[in-house]
């Protein structure tokens, strides 16, 4: 790691690339990080960093985070996964009053602050960017990073800003509200519910779509899909991909559907792969499947096996996805009174659609 290093991304140098630069050469203890708020694509590109970079000793390292419920912008899932890490513990600023005021803040909480520590080296990395995908590697943002060797550091003011930011950072640790199950509980109930999900503030991980055709998502409906936890479709007639008498595994969705399993809504030549879901059927084991931009101008998802650890046939069913961490989803068949329940869930929030084909789907 030297001594000073910088962000200015997303053309030279990303903040997940000077993180995984510390990470590698720092021989890391401790992790603390605030950022304004966290999403899910965020957690996900950095801990997919971090892990490579450290490989086993990720678990012994001592991770805090700081955030917000501010403007409901911090995915609930995003926390439960923070929750979940090894020496993980997890902090709220002012979350009493967030809450009581559906996420309207008394004093906006807006840093973004990573500090490390290496058995003798002290790190400090200050910038832009959010703990967002666009903050940590897409976006338009810069940063500086300072590396300090604590028993004999060549400058000492350097040493003594890290120290002055660790001070800093340990006072807000001090006054945050501790995140347990039944904090997020009642943060997640703010964050899904109809006001919140019909109008979603955006964050930085809701982009524009190219797509202009008459009948395209608009920019409201994609930040929908990002942030809404279920994702239901009527099925409708499987193309017999496996043969003329086999049952089909080939869904074919809405263009642009991939936002909602943790893909950006950038364009894309026909018969692209994006890239794989997890998904478990039925309580059963996880297993990838392919997401693609078809030659038919739609999404589609190579669905579990029909008659091995599928369902026997998914013609004309009543599908939901549940989101349970990015790119990682549990599948259930529904009935035909459960699909008006998902279907009334979408209304309340101005999220239900129907293709051109007549099938109906939507997300709550």
């Amino acid at each position: 790691m030297k001594p000073v290093d910088f962000v200015a991304q997303p053309a030279s140098r990303t903040t997940l690339d000077v993180i995984e630069t510390i990470a590698k050469g720092g021989d890391l203890t401790s992790l603390d990080i605030a950022a304004a708020y966290i999403t899910l694509s965020g957690v996900h590109d950095m801990l997919k960093r971090t892990d490579f970079a450290v490989g086993k000793n990720w678990n012994g390292i001592k991770k805090r985070w700081i955030t917000s419920f501010d403007y409901c912008r911090t995915q609930p899932l995003a926390l439960d996964t923070l929750l979940s890490l090894p020496a993980s513990s997890v902090r709220i600023h002012d979350a009493q009053f967030c809450l009581e005021h559906g996420g309207t803040p008394k004093i906006p909480f807006h840093p973004k602050a990573f500090l490390f520590r290496g058995q003798d080296h002290d790190f400090a990395l200050a910038g832009s960017g959010n703990l967002s995908r666009s903050g940590l590697s897409k976006g338009v943002e810069v940063g500086l990073a300072l590396a300090v060797e604590r028993k004999k550091p060549i400058e000492p003011s350097a040493a003594a800003t890290i120290k002055a930011l660790r001070k800093w950072y340990t006072r807000v640790w001090k006054a945050a509200t501790p995140l347990d199950p039944s904090l997020l509980n009642k943060y997640t109930k703010v964050f899904e519910s109809v006001p919140n999900l019909s109008h979603p503030t955006a964050t930085e991980d809701d982009l524009a779509s190219d797509e202009i055709t008459s009948g395209a998502l608009s920019g409201k409906d994609l930040q929908k899909l990002r942030v809404c936890s279920n994702f239901w479709i009527e099925a409708g007639k499987i193309t017999k991909n496996r043969g003329a008498k086999l049952p089909g595994n080939q869904l074919m969705m809405k263009r642009l559907s991939r936002v909602f399993f943790g893909f950006d809504p950038v364009a894309v030549s026909k018969n692209t792969t994006l890239g794989s879901v997890n998904i478990k059927f039925n309580g059963g084991q996880t297993h990838p499947y392919t997401l693609s931009y078809s030659d038919n101008k739609m999404d589609k998802l190579n669905l579990p096996k029909p008659g091995t650890i599928g369902p026997t046939a998914y013609d004309n069913q009543y599908l939901l996805f549940s989101q349970n961490s990015l790119h990682l989803f549990s599948l259930t068949i529904g009935t035909k009174a459960e699909k008006a329940g998902w279907l009334k869930k979408s209304r309340a929030i101005n999220a239900d659609f129907k293709m051109k084909g007549g099938r109906e789907w939507g997300v709550f």
